[in-house]
């Protein structure tokens, strides 16, 4: 239901509903496809640019078509970076499917793992596709969450032609203040992470972020370092530089997620390891012996369990720093 409320959100006119048994939904989700029926060409929200597929959808390699070019250079991105793709490309079962892309030149696609399509949820990257954000929304929901979390006086739809003379300008403005940013030699581990997540420009995902970590336990935040609560009240899960972080999800008694979803969690026999999440393979956490979170240092164990890395000098921020500015060293 969440493509009516986009429609009104836009001031459309609910379309009436299609003839039983010719429903769309089978090849992409049906809240996308009643989209593209009603909604023009245009960007939605300053920020969220849908694909204009040809109606009816008859094949996926149609779909996705237009956006192989950019598919192959996101690709290519992360051979070059050693970095693994979160999840396959379509056509491979499962993988990815692109279904639109933001302002600032990021893409947005469906994670097709169910074969239902009316459970595909949505992955989105930035432009230089170092920041993966995974959310359990359909493309609707997403734009609703865009629409709503706009800041004032951002337009909630405007043409290619209106958004080039306008609210492109504000785009253009927030974006060389990014690389400005990003381009400090003294700039602080937090600060970075913050700045690349920020520079997807969605309105929504902070939102959405700062939900996950009200949803957890106060006492929760309270027991973990503050740089790590400072990045995930921006992030609310998926990959950095090649890093799959955790969402902020309260754990139970046996450290699984209440949702099924991955979450924090104590590993090896004396629970001195808490995993936030994975590279290559690897747990990675913090070692928590101290008692201070600030004094908490990360590390990796090995998928079978048998050897533990310790980065005696590296927090949570400073691993991902690092990572994002091209070393992996252990």
């Amino acid at each position: 239901m969440y493509h009516i409320d986009v429609i009104r959100l836009l001031g459309l006119d609910v379309p009436a509903p299609p003839p039983e048994g010719s429903g769309p939904g089978e090849l992409i989700p049906a809240d996308f496809e009643l989209l593209a029926q009603v909604v023009q060409k245009g960007v939605i929200a300053g920020s969220v640019v849908p694909t204009r597929p040809h109606l009816p959808v008859r094949s996926l390699e149609e779909f996705t078509k237009d956006a192989a070019p950019r598919v192959a250079a996101m690709e290519e991105s992360l051979r070059t970076r050693e970095q693994d793709v979160p999840l396959s490309f379509f056509p491979h079962p499962g993988g990815m499917v692109p279904w639109g892309r933001t302002a600032r030149d990021g893409v947005l696609m469906w994670d097709t793992t169910d074969p239902d399509t009316k459970n595909w949820t949505t992955v989105l990257t930035e432009s230089d596709f170092q920041v993966w954000v995974d959310l359990p929304f359909s493309a609707s929901e997403f734009i609703v969450r865009a629409l709503l979390g706009r800041a004032e006086g951002v337009p909630d739809f405007e043409t290619d032609e209106q958004f080039e003379s306008g609210s492109y300008w504000d785009v253009y403005d927030d974006m060389r203040e990014t690389a400005m940013t990003l381009a400090k030699r003294d700039i602080g581990a937090v600060e970075h992470i913050v700045t690349m997540v920020r520079s997807i420009g969605v309105p929504g995902i902070r939102q959405y972020a700062e939900e996950l970590v009200d949803r957890a336990a106060s006492e929760l935040c309270d027991r973990l370092p503050e740089d790590y609560v400072a990045v995930m009240k921006e992030f609310p899960g998926g990959v950095i530089a090649g890093v799959r972080v955790f969402p902020v999800v309260q754990t139970g008694a046996e450290g699984a997620a209440s949702r099924g979803a991955p979450a924090l969690r104590r590993l090896n026999e004396d629970r001195r390891f808490l995993q936030w999440g994975e590279v290559e393979g690897r747990a990675a956490g913090w070692l928590t012996a101290k008692d201070d979170p600030q004094d908490w240092r990360v590390g990796y164990i090995e998928p079978d369990g048998s050897a533990l890395i310790y980065l005696e000098d590296e927090t949570f921020a400073t691993f991902l720093q690092r990572r994002l500015q091209g070393s992996t060293r252990d």
